[in-house]
């Protein structure tokens, strides 16, 4: 085993330990692929169990990205509902996972999923179709972000 691949393994089983840590029982592990021949690539992919969401973590190239989906495919990234560094050390993931935390407890931001070429924003079970690509830059509320 090389060194670097020595190295992702430690950071895959912290970023496991981050998730339990600060979910507890909120969540259950359900797969992790890992291909860090590819730029460091792995995903983790864990179910928030109280409101039955997919969250997946992906890390490649040094950068991860963490995505919530619904049981209709609906999905938005973590990063476009609150703003985080999403450079993969330890405490940016640690940082990011808090963060979390805290939008699906409180449970008031937007998935978005495409229904016959159109793009719709979805809260509440109630779809609104995405006409003007700028609606994409407002936060949950309707403001703009800076």
């Amino acid at each position: 085993m090389l060194l670097d691949e020595a190295k992702h393994l430690v950071l895959i089983n912290k970023i496991l330990d981050i998730f339990s840590n600060i979910f507890g029982e909120d969540v259950f592990f359900a797969e992790k692929q890992v291909a860090i021949e590819h730029m460091g690539f792995f995903k983790i992919k864990y179910r928030y169990l109280p409101l039955g969401y997919d969250i997946v973590f992906e890390n490649d190239r040094g950068m991860f990205s963490i995505e919530i989906y619904d049981n209709e495919g609906a999905h938005n990234l973590l990063c476009r509902i609150e703003k985080f560094d999403n450079e993969t050390t330890i405490e940016n993931v640690k940082n990011a996972i808090q963060i979390l935390k805290r939008i699906l407890q409180k449970n008031d931001f937007y998935l978005y999923v495409t229904r016959g070429g159109k793009l719709y924003k979805k809260k509440d079970q109630y779809y609104k179709r995405v006409k003007d690509l700028t609606e994409l830059m407002e936060d949950n509320d309707g403001r703009r972000k800076g």
